[in-house]
């Protein structure tokens, strides 16, 4: 039931970060692929994996940072994406350690 708390959080980072592909501050084409992305971790956290979920969100931090790097995704978009990266990730480590 716990991990049911992830799914929302990992809904927040597609929907205010990543929301719309024709929105300013990202390329159409690194949205789509950061969604994608996005929606990997919220499958692995909603099966409870929430290891593969951490290894899926390290992904999608190493895809905003080359986005970033390439001029894909905006400074102040790239702030709010890798801030609700962290919120996501803090989630998963906790349900992590309520597991052992």
């Amino acid at each position: 039931m716990r991990g049911l708390r992830i799914i929302p959080a990992a809904a927040l980072l597609a929907a205010c970060a990543l929301s719309g592909c024709e929105a300013p501050g990202i390329d159409s084409g690194a949205a789509r692929e950061l969604q994608g992305q996005v929606a990997e971790v919220a499958e692995a956290a909603a099966a409870g994996d929430y290891e593969a979920a951490l290894e899926d969100l390290t992904g999608l931090s190493a895809r905003l940072e080359t986005a970033a790097r390439h001029g894909e995704v905006s400074e102040r978009r790239q702030e709010r994406i890798s801030a609700a990266i962290e919120t996501v990730r803090l989630n998963l480590q906790t349900e992590l350690a309520l597991q052992k």
